[in-house]
């Protein structure tokens, strides 16, 4: 992260609200396929060349873009399975955990049954004996917003990530959101300016795997 999370004296009910692509974990062997007119070929796009590709911000470019692999419940399995972690973020997570902070995901990913679940099982802390254990990763704190079977309101990812975050505001006392995608960022940055809510924070992952 460009700068330590704050640690609260008083945590009270507080979430550490974390995306999973490029903050977590970069994922393997899943991509998303474009073509656009000004494309001579079909181009493959791994999450994060999609995350800084310009044109996949457009509404109306949605039609160009073909998220078959994130349709593909053993794809979006063995991408988080086999992902490379991202140390950095992990360690500061564990922190938030050890200081009492619920932990949610908020990704654009869709199969959110399936992120639930893979990202229970990925998701490891160390105790105070330094055995690995299982993080508490609570369903209803999972949020993957193309999933089919559930709607979340907004036409582009960062306006359906900004609109879960307000809702969680309201339940939360105080809420992290980390994200590598610097619109989602400034999106949420901006409905908090413009709401006036007091109890969220957004911070930039710029960690990558490999970094200590």
């Amino acid at each position: 992260l460009n700068e330590n999370f704050l640690l609260e004296k008083q945590v009270g009910n507080s979430l550490l609200l974390l995306d999973i692509d490029d903050t977590l974990l970069t994922a393997q062997n899943i991509f998303i396929y474009r073509k656009l007119s000004t494309d001579k070929a079909e181009v493959r796009l791994t999450p994060e060349q999609y995350a800084k590709d310009p044109a996949s911000t457009v509404k109306s470019n949605k039609q160009y873009y073909d998220y078959r692999e994130f349709r593909n419940a053993d794809k979006v399995a063995q991408s988080i399975k086999t992902g490379l972690p991202i140390v950095p973020n992990l360690k500061e997570m564990d922190r938030y955990i050890q200081r009492g902070w619920k932990i949610g995901i908020l990704t654009a990913r869709g199969m959110e049954d399936v992120i639930a679940k893979t990202m229970q099982e990925w998701l490891k802390i160390r105790n105070k004996k330094g055995e690995l254990v299982d993080v508490d990763l609570p369903r209803r704190l999972v949020n993957a917003i193309n999933d089919d079977n559930k709607h979340y309101p907004g036409a582009t990812d960062f306006e359906k990530k900004t609109n879960v975050i307000k809702k969680l505001s309201k339940k939360f006392n105080q809420i992290i959101f980390v994200d590598d995608d610097i619109k989602n960022v400034k999106a949420v940055k901006n409905m908090v300016k413009e709401e006036g809510i007091k109890n969220v924070m957004v911070k930039f992952a710029t960690a990558k795997p490999g970094d200590k």
